[in-house]
């Protein structure tokens, strides 16, 4: 994606569809739809990843608006040297995702791997409002 969009998409104002979502179990992964505030023409997802192959307490985030923005690794491998946390943006200055930033670069990021306060914090960042929503753990 071209930086111009991919910034301008990453701006928008978000909304999550329901007040109250749940966190993924551990060794599972959750959808949680939302849209852009102004136009709930643009749907966005944010994926909470718990699973791994090798690490089955991995702790990933992914948002999506059509494809892949954005994937934050709270706990993971090591890509290219640069050991969790860490962040892949696909947009062009990012070589679409495939290079790896430490989640310190990233101003104001709280890099907590508790599973509610993470996924507040991601949600935060990519611009999502929160002050209606209830975040709890599974039920399951």
């Amino acid at each position: 994606m071209e930086n111009d969009e991919y910034q301008k998409i990453h701006d928008y104002p978000k909304t999550v569809n329901r007040n109250k979502i749940y966190c993924a179990p551990q060794g599972a992964q959750k959808i949680i739809k939302g849209h852009a505030t102004f136009d709930p023409d643009k749907e966005f997802r944010v994926i909470q990843v718990r699973k791994g192959h090798i690490r089955k307490n991995d702790l990933s985030y992914v948002l999506m608006y059509k494809s892949i923005m954005i994937r934050i690794d709270l706990i993971g491998a090591t890509h290219e040297g640069i050991p969790t946390p860490h962040v892949h943006i696909f947009d062009e200055e990012h070589n679409d995702g495939l290079d790896a930033i430490p989640l310190s670069d990233i101003e104001n990021y709280n890099q907590t791997s508790d599973i509610i306060e993470s996924l507040a914090t991601f949600l935060k960042y990519n611009n999502f409002e929160l002050s209606d929503l209830s975040i709890s753990l599974s039920t399951v």
